[in-house]
């Protein structure tokens, strides 16, 4: 059922929303579908799903889905949420930022629901991005913060560093990544792809990490 439903959205997402424009903001009004993958020492490894999509240019959706591919033991399914805010503009159009609620299944605790806010600025070459969440539920308090700096160079290439923390104040096990990469964009008749590469260290678990991934803006 998970699955079907994560199929509907991404063919949602592709039929009926306009090209895209910026190929690292995810409140672009455009539909994307990305992979995202955090390998996390000889340990295991996390894949995310993402979806994302812009109303009328003011009601940001993002649809995810995560799985653990464990090294030595049996795979986890981690969770799968739903992301609605509603969008806001400076005058220049350089600065926009959106407030919301999430509503999530956390396995193995079920359900959890919660606030959002999200944000994209452009200074020169310069863009910064921050999405914040914070959710609650059955044995559930759980935060997450996703800072990204992004400095773009010619012919698509791009200096990024966009860690994805979580604070878990149920089991105080944290995730406090630092770490910087290069992406490059790819643009073809119809399609933009995204590829990025970012290495990174986990300070609360000091552990190295890798985050690579790729996304499909349509």
């Amino acid at each position: 059922m998970k699955k079907c439903i994560i199929l509907l959205f991404f063919s949602f997402c592709i039929s009926n929303f306009s090209f895209s424009q910026d190929a690292n903001n995810p409140i672009d009004p455009s539909p994307t579908i990305g992979i995202f993958n955090r390998n996390y020492a000889d340990d295991f490894m996390r894949t995310q799903i993402i979806a994302n999509m812009t109303v009328k240019e003011k009601w940001f959706v993002r649809l995810t889905a995560e799985q653990q591919f464990n090294y030595n033991s049996d795979n986890q399914f981690k969770s799968v949420g739903l992301l609605v805010s509603r969008l806001f503009q400076t005058k220049d159009g350089k600065h926009n930022f959106g407030v919301g609620g999430i509503v999530s299944y956390i396995d193995p605790n079920g359900m959890a629901a919660g606030v959002n806010v999200v944000s994209t600025s452009r200074v020169g070459k310069f863009k910064f991005i921050t999405l914040t969440t914070f959710q609650m539920g059955n044995n559930i308090s759980t935060m997450e913060f996703d800072p990204g700096i992004y400095y773009d160079f010619p012919k698509g290439w791009y200096f990024r560093s966009h860690p994805r923390m979580i604070f878990d104040f149920e089991s105080n096990v944290n995730e406090i990544p630092v770490g910087a990469g290069f992406g490059k964009i790819i643009k073809s008749t119809g399609l933009v792809t995204n590829i990025f590469l970012e290495p990174q260290y986990d300070l609360a678990q000091n552990r190295s990490m890798f985050y690579f991934g790729a996304k499909f803006l349509f």
